[in-house]
């Protein structure tokens, strides 16, 4: 009993680190789109106030936008790696668990 109390310890603790570590990218996925907002609201500030052509004004939104993208996208593939390592965890508690109750 002792050794399956210790594996679901284990296991609940190692599910607790990846769960934290995929909130906290979610977290800097939601930062991150806040942040390309914000700046996409100064932009057009700062570029409409200079009489700046619509043309630059859409081009910089594009580069910030592309920007964003690739942002969102590597954060996301952090995020899925982090999914599948929780699932290789779980997968690893109920062979173990298994192993233990033969």
């Amino acid at each position: 009993m002792k050794a399956e109390e210790e594996l679901l310890r284990d296991y609940q603790r190692n599910r607790a680190e990846l769960e934290e570590q995929e909130d906290t990218v979610k977290r800097y996925m939601r930062k991150g789109q806040d942040y390309t907002q914000e700046i996409f609201f100064q932009v057009r500030q700062i570029l409409g106030k200079r009489s700046t052509s619509m043309e630059s004004i859409m081009e910089t939104q594009r580069e910030l936008q592309r920007n964003e993208d690739h942002y969102l996208e590597e954060l996301a593939q952090e995020r899925k790696e982090l999914i599948l390592q929780q699932e290789e965890v779980e997968q690893f508690y109920r062979k173990k668990r298994q192993e233990l109750t033969k």
